[in-house]
């Protein structure tokens, strides 16, 4: 319930950002994708089939949230998903600096998988310009290592408390 409750606050966390973002730049979007982040930072924690369902959710409330065809995304960050909670499963990625290969590697997954649906769907699909594919690997490779450290340091000082509060409550006899 915990885990749902905390992937949840992510969620809300990413709709903020994606809304701020958008009032500030409506380029901001094609850049930065806070949903995609939350998606590649979720599936490192969890097996495929959590991780399926966590990407599902992300990308169909950003569908919501961007107008265009529903269920781009959902598909899009759910295949993301599966392959980064594979890669997770068959790889170790712990370091920031995996992470955030495995985020901009991601990133890629889904512009590549968009613009495959948007010319399968869409008479008249636009490929997203290299410019704007590579701004994105790089932002969304910078933002998931940063979260990633970030939310390891949070568990770690959770830990530290629990660990002093069992400490403090041992009794002596």
């Amino acid at each position: 319930m915990a885990q749902i409750a905390r992937y949840l606050a992510g969620l809300c966390l990413a709709a903020v950002v994606h809304v701020l973002g958008l009032r500030l730049s409506s380029g901001f979007f094609s850049i930065v994708d806070p949903f995609l982040i939350l998606t590649v930072v979720h599936s490192l924690r969890h097996g495929p089939a959590w991780s399926a369902v966590g990407g599902s959710v992300a990308g169909l409330t950003e569908d919501a949230l961007t107008g265009g065809l529903y269920g781009l995304f959902g598909f899009a960050n759910t295949l993301v998903a599966y392959v980064s909670a594979q890669v997770q499963g068959r790889f170790v990625v712990q370091q920031p600096l995996q992470v955030a290969l495995l985020c901009a590697l991601a990133a890629a997954l889904q512009v590549v998988t968009l613009s495959l649906l948007q010319f399968a769907m869409v008479a008249h699909g636009e490929l997203p310009s290299a410019a704007a594919t590579a701004a994105k690997m790089v932002t969304t490779g910078l933002a998931g290592s940063g979260l990633w450290m970030l939310t390891n340091r949070v568990r770690a000082s959770i830990s530290r408390r629990r660990l002093e509060r069992s400490r403090r409550l041992r009794i002596d006899l």
